[in-house]
């Protein structure tokens, strides 16, 4: 891929992190919120040993199966664990990256794609032309493109984006 491709591919991909960037704290939250329950059981569906049903196996195998429901529910616990701290990290570093912004490409960034505003009432807003917000606004998710992915975007190979954040 080359490196203008690669640069595109940086910057919508860091569009679409910003245009989601609202949601990624409820994200969180409901991910939050989830391994509570899972740690305090209110969410497991471990089932009990039933005695009266036929026998299918050996008596050892019965708790065997659900030793390994305990397993797997811990493991989906620690999984979640992980994606809690890769979005936070994310959204930690996208905070980082629109502070560093100037003033008004901070603005815009937050009109945009964070309170969703048109281009006319940015325009209103800010007082500035159309034409001068778009140009800001493409600087600034360049800036915020090059920070989060560094100067990986310039390499002449077809990355995995979400690999080039290294979270």
């Amino acid at each position: 891929m080359k490196s203008e491709n690669i640069e595109k591919s940086c910057f919508r991909f860091t569009e679409k992190l910003l245009y989601n960037y609202s949601e990624m704290g409820s994200h969180i939250e409901n991910l939050e919120y989830d391994i509570k329950n899972l740690k305090a059981g209110k969410k497991v569906a471990i089932r009990a040993i039933r005695y009266d049903d036929i026998r299918t196996s050996q008596t050892y195998n019965i708790s065997r199966q659900i030793e390994n429901e305990v397993i797997d529910m811990v493991a989906y616990v620690q999984d979640l664990e992980i994606e809690v701290y890769k979005e936070k990290r994310l959204k930690k570093q996208l905070d980082k990256a629109i502070n560093n912004l100037n003033p008004i490409r901070k603005q815009i960034i937050e009109f945009r794609y964070i309170k969703e505003m048109g281009w006319t009432e940015m325009a209103l807003e800010l007082y500035h032309d159309e034409k001068t917000l778009r140009k800001y606004k493409n600087q600034a998710v360049k800036s915020i493109a090059v920070e989060l992915f560094g100067s990986k975007v310039f390499k002449e190979e077809e990355p995995n984006l979400f690999d080039m954040l290294a979270i």
